[in-house]
């Protein structure tokens, strides 16, 4: 078996449950998340270099995510209301989201989920931090209006986040 089939098996079982939840969460639709998740480990796993670990592998497969479905010019599916009188939270967040374009919901799930900074957020999609932090302002304001319920903050939505992940190594050699 090749080393990127080994790698994409790894990936699936290591972080396969969470791509699928950030994949509806994004979407909103079952189906769809499904395909967005496919595309992304094609892309993220099956070329250019070998990631190094299933790890990296995961962060080039969830990076691959979120720019597909920012860039996706395909209708979405009809958004299917939530009528169960007392929706999981989850439910309520993906219905919520739906009211918002690809790019602000892109971008308000990586400064919440992600808890990343603007800058941080352009980096992983590949666009300009002025871009995101318009995604992030009108996304914000949007769902501040339309569900005050959220308690939507407009300025942490833009100012908010962590700009870059540290990793410290102990012991390590040079």
């Amino acid at each position: 078996m090749s080393g990127r089939s080994e790698t994409l098996r790894a990936v699936m079982r290591g972080h396969g449950a969470d791509l699928l939840a950030r994949a509806l969460l994004l979407t909103g639709d079952d189906a769809a998340a499904g395909s967005l998740v496919e595309r992304a480990l094609a892309h993220g796993t099956g070329r250019g270099h070998l990631a190094d670990s299933p790890d990296e592998a995961a962060t080039e497969v969830r990076r691959a995510l979120h720019r597909a479905f920012r860039r996706d010019k395909d209708a979405e599916p009809p958004l299917t209301p939530v009528t169960d009188p007392d929706p999981t939270p989850e439910a309520d967040i993906r219905e919520a989201l739906r009211l918002l374009t690809r790019r602000e919901r892109v971008a308000l799930v990586l400064r919440y989920l992600d808890e990343m900074a603007a800058t941080a957020i352009a980096a992983e999609l590949d666009v300009s931090v002025k871009a995101v932090v318009a995604d992030l302002r009108s996304g914000a304001e949007r769902l501040a209006a339309t569900r005050p319920d959220l308690r939507i903050d407009v300025e942490d939505a833009v100012e908010g986040g962590v700009e870059e992940e540290l990793t410290v190594a102990f012991g390590a050699r040079r």
